[in-house]
């Protein structure tokens, strides 16, 4: 290994080293060490208080439920789209995606515009005002989160379906096995390792989220628990201690899935003839697959529809819908001093995170695929493991390792802000990286090399252009999640002075009179960006989009 690659490796494993698991030793320390011993009598307690044995029974049905709503819409979705070619096709896929990019918790002021008690629902069926979201509680929150990540569940199970080797349904309807069958004993079977890989990533993320809780008044959440001790994160040690066990939950579900149900369905021969098994569906199967897709959508784009109604509402007030229109929200969030102001806090941070994963990403990629360095399996592990770990655990870490030092969050939180963005998006731009450089083979570096160029030259003038469409698609979903990112934004920036646009949407959704209207205003910008973006990585990644939302 040559001495600058040395420098370059033990540099990005000191940076991993002090924001990546140094905040986590620091909660665990907390948590297990009182006054230099091994002590697990604070965890055992914490664990057993009624008050947080509640909010971790909730928080597991909750995700329970994420996972089985997010199946119920993305199995039928990835089957009709994996099996079948009809007009329309890549229009109805691609609204597919359209979740993705409204955070759910911004899609809950929609949602209780629609299901509240005196929403459109209850007002336009004229029935006696019930609050839909209170009385069901858990499940609201949980079919809102679904809503917004049934998309990934979908990207993962399109791929493991578009995987399975023809020739072992061939086989089962060569046997006598009829469409149902074969899907039961073979498809389903096959396809299993994509719909793990999707429910622990929507499991994990619905237990941990911070803000659909918040804003639809569900408090009895693990997440909310721990953000209400955010502020007394040195005197009050229950917090560390959720923090540690929703770790646990994390690293127990990851090892799970690495260890157990992380395989290869395809089977030999799969990859590169699955064209051959589209099928053009008959009349009376587009009677079910326009209707099924259509109803299916329309349940998924609700919180959109609540929000773009929300935004031109200049008059709604105990009517099913808007007595007047326009477009004086937009024209509020745009001129206020603290949207503009947060506004501009995001895109330095984002930016500054998306440039650090960009460097990051492409060299830990380049020394894994092309200098194929010891123990690279450890590093792509290590590397990926943000895309799994809570940015509720990270920025808990975070405010309680760094506190009272030059880094301290509550002084001045934008360093560990940008850091914690680059952290927990990294594995973005490394997968987008790692993909691109699997695809260039290394004879056009070595031809430079030849010529006369070196080392690094022929990095930077061949490698990188060469696999430079997927890392721009990785800088491009790194930014824009960056710009949206809940956990570390709502836990970290604690001044107005330094909030990005999400804490200022949550700052907003409060302020009376029209507090909802112009945070729902913002959220359709924010909306109209994360589309252009997400359809920007998904015209340059094609069918490797799911990749990234794949540990």
């Amino acid at each position: 290994m040559k001495h600058s690659t040395r420098i370059f490796l033990f540099l990005s494993v000191a940076f991993l080293g002090a924001f990546l698991f140094y905040p986590m030793a620091d909660v665990f320390g907390r948590t297990f060490f009182y006054q230099g011993r091994f002590s697990p009598g604070l965890f055992v307690l914490t664990l057993s208080s009624p008050v947080i044995r509640t909010a971790l029974s909730n928080s597991f049905l909750m995700a329970l439920a994420s996972v089985l709503f997010s199946s119920l819409i993305a199995l039928p979705l990835a089957v009709i789209f994996s099996n079948y070619d009809f007009p329309l096709k890549r229009l109805l896929s691609g609204i597919t995606l359209v979740p993705l990019i409204l955070p759910p918790f911004v899609g809950a002021l929609g949602i209780q515009r629609l299901f509240g008690r005196y929403g459109l629902v209850n007002l336009f069926l004229g029935t006696a005002p019930f609050d839909w979201l209170s009385q069901t509680g858990l499940l609201s929150v949980a079919f809102l989160q679904s809503l917004h990540l049934f998309p990934i569940m979908y990207l993962n199970l399109t791929a493991a379906l578009s995987n399975i080797n023809p020739e072992h349904k061939e086989a089962a309807r060569l046997c006598g096995a009829g469409p149902s069958r074969v899907f039961r004993d073979i498809t389903l079977p096959l396809a299993l390792p994509g719909f793990y890989a999707g429910a622990v990533i929507v499991f994990l993320w619905s237990f941990t989220d911070i803000g659909t809780p918040l804003i639809l008044g569900f408090r009895r959440a693990l997440a909310v628990e721990i953000f209400d001790r955010t502020s007394a994160v040195n005197s009050d040690p229950t917090g560390p201690a959720m923090v540690v066990f929703v770790a646990l939950i994390t690293f127990f579900f990851i090892f799970l899935f690495k260890r157990f149900l992380s395989t290869d369905a395809s089977g030999p021969g799969g990859k590169g003839v699955r064209a051959a098994e589209i099928a053009r569906p008959s009349v009376k199967g587009l009677f079910f697959i326009y209707p099924f897709l259509f109803v299916v959508l329309f349940i998924a784009l609700l919180p959109h529809m609540g929000i773009v109604l929300m935004s031109i509402a200049e008059k709604w007030f105990m009517t099913a819908l808007p007595e007047k229109i326009g477009l004086g929200f937009y024209r509020d969030a745009l001129s206020g001093s603290g949207v503009m102001l947060s506004a501009g806090n995001s895109l330095l941070y984002s930016a500054v995170s998306t440039l650090a994963d960009v460097v990051l990403g492409f060299w830990f990629a380049y020394l894994i695929v092309r200098r194929k360095i010891r123990a690279g399996w450890v590093m792509d592990a290590v590397v990926m493991l943000p895309l799994a770990l809570p940015g509720l655990v990270l920025a808990f870490g975070y405010l309680a390792a760094f506190s009272g030092t030059f880094l301290d969050p509550l002084v001045n939180p934008v360093p560990l802000l940008i850091i914690g963005y680059a952290v927990r998006r990294l594995p973005y731009t490394f997968r987008a990286a790692y993909a691109g450089l699997q695809q260039v083979g290394p004879e056009y570096e070595e031809a430079a090399r030849v010529c006369g160029a070196g080392p690094l030259r022929s990095v930077l003038t061949i490698a990188l252009p060469l696999s430079a469409a997927g890392l721009i698609a990785g800088a491009i979903l790194a930014f824009m999640y960056a710009m949206l990112e809940v956990s570390e934004s709502m836990i970290l920036a604690v001044k107005e002075q330094f909030f990005p646009i999400t804490r200022e949407l949550y700052l907003l959704r409060g302020k009376l009179p029209d507090g909802d209207f112009v945070a729902s205003a913002l959220g359709v910008l924010c909306m109209f960006f994360l589309a252009v973006g997400l359809t920007a990585a998904a015209t340059l990644l094609g069918k490797h989009l799911g990749k990234m939302f794949r540990m």
